[in-house]
């Protein structure tokens, strides 16, 4: 009918239309990083499934103990830490609790008790197969992680001044410095005119979607997914290094948007300090901002005036 045909030329004029936006050079080009880094990308975002494959194994483990009822996590931090591998490898190879316990370092000794009461439980013959497939996963996944930081370093060694320079912001680790390298690529500040130019391809940077007054969803727009929950993961750790900015800035923003929200403000924060030393090409110094005083500064007077207007300020103040 009508409809549909109609339909069908407005598809067809734009389809023509972006061709003719594109062949006129009227279109920014979307950032494609050179053969070397896009290879390396691909290792950096392996690694990560493989962490998550060795958690999944780790939660096996844990379950499989739980089963029989071998409650080994309520005694021990890690349960695949030092001692808690000798009690696993132990329990595997069938040696008795008394020689298993024997063989521990002298960090759990006054967890010993505990740890016996824990063993007594035991563990099934088809929970013992069980757990010894699953360790040897755990160590197939270790040894492999291994060798994917060992390749990626050593494609990212004429970077060491790069990876040196993000390593000095908070919460950016040694893996989490290539991760971002391999995203970003060599020049990120020659790829990009600036932060916010950057914080949007990555996307997070924080919606505006007002219309008449009216504030609808400020969700983050669509980005470079991998790179987003790196910053994030980052960003857990800035928020929890003290002495910082970036604590400071988070414990702020928790008060006005939330936690997980505030998560996603300071990986912005942390992208654009990211863009910033690399610019610069110097390390990261902390600028020692105290957010806190300076959110008690803007909405000191309209706190005053709500507790004035419910006659609650007298009650709070102290009386001489």
């Amino acid at each position: 009918n009508g409809t549909e045909r109609r339909q069908k030329s407005s598809v067809k004029l734009c389809g023509i239309g972006r061709a003719r936006v594109c062949q006129f050079g009227l279109a920014r080009p979307s950032y494609v990083p050179p053969r070397a880094f896009a290879e390396l990308r691909q290792q950096c975002r392996y690694r990560r499934k493989v962490v998550a494959d060795r958690a999944r194994v780790r939660n096996r483990i844990q379950k499989t103990l739980d089963h029989d009822g071998l409650r080994l996590g309520g005694v021990l931090t890690d349960l695949l830490g030092l001692n808690g591998r000798r009690i696993l490898d132990g329990l595997v190879a069938g040696r008795p609790p008394e020689r298993i316990l024997a063989g521990l370092t002298k960090h759990v000794r006054d967890k010993l008790d505990p740890l016996a009461g824990a063993l007594q439980a035991g563990l099934s013959a088809d929970a013992l197969w069980r757990l010894g497939s699953l360790l040897d996963d755990f160590d197939t996944a270790t040894g492999r992680l291994q060798e994917l930081d060992a390749r990626v370093e050593s494609s990212l060694a004429p970077y060491q001044r790069q990876l040196d320079l993000l390593e000095t912001i908070p919460g950016i680790a040694r893996t989490s410095a290539h991760a971002i390298l391999a995203e970003l690529g060599p020049e990120p500040t020659r790829v990009f005119r600036d932060a916010a130019s950057l914080a949007a391809w990555a996307g997070i940077c924080p919606g505006n979607n007002e219309s008449a007054g009216k504030r609808r969803s400020s969700r983050a727009r669509p980005g470079n997914a991998n790179l987003r929950t790196t910053l994030a993961e980052c960003a857990h750790g800035a928020a929890r290094t003290k002495d910082s900015q970036f604590h400071g800035y988070h414990g702020a923003m928790t008060v006005r948007i939330g936690y997980k929200r505030a998560i996603l403000a300071t990986a912005h924060k942390l992208l654009r300090v990211i863009y910033a030393i690399l610019r610069s090409d110097h390390p990261y110094k902390d600028p020692q901002v105290n957010y806190e005083l300076l959110l008690a500064k803007r909405n000191g007077p309209r706190w005053i005036r709500m507790l004035s207007k419910h006659n609650l300020l007298e009650e709070l103040l102290p009386t001489s």
